[in-house]
């Protein structure tokens, strides 16, 4: 699996602590992606082929979309399944050792940001592909039974 390093370099509590971010398998990054924009939908956020053709410059300005309008506990479900993928390396002088993150690993609250939002980073690709598979999927059964398709959320 993919995997990233990220050193926290702002001043502070947490600056210097190390932190190796794993991507996910291909099957659990694309349920994951899959539910994230399910949730999205459901909670009234306006996704859908405009996601697909956005490209990952596109994500970025469509995060307070796909994010925003989750449920609560879907969101913590998606955000704590992201953390599984961090573990931290806690000693400099042994850089092969890492350990899951633990709540008082994160001093600072911008540093949990940070590294969320690197593993999110590590996985973005997977909520394009997770578009491009469900609005022509949904769109072509629906076709197929004679009903009209309707034009995905977001259209």
């Amino acid at each position: 699996m993919k995997t990233v390093e990220y050193t926290h370099s702002k001043a502070g509590a947490d600056h210097g602590k190390r932190f190796v971010l794993t991507r996910m398998d291909a099957f659990a990054a694309d349920k994951w992606a899959r539910h994230i924009l399910q949730a999205a939908i459901r909670g009234g956020a306006r996704v859908g082929a405009d996601l697909a053709e956005a490209g990952l410059a596109g994500l970025a300005s469509l995060g307070i979309e796909i994010f925003g309008f989750m449920e609560e506990a879907e969101l913590d479900r998606a955000l704590d399944r992201l953390m599984q993928c961090v573990t931290l390396r806690p000693d400099p002088a042994h850089p092969d050792t890492t350990r899951a993150v633990i709540a008082s690993d994160f001093e600072e609250p911008e540093t949990l940001g940070s590294v969320r939002a690197e593993a999110f980073r590590l996985h973005v690709g997977f909520l394009l592909a997770a578009a491009h598979q469900l609005f022509p999927v949904v769109a072509a059964l629906l076709g197929e039974s004679g009903q009209e398709a309707p034009s995905p959320p977001g259209v």
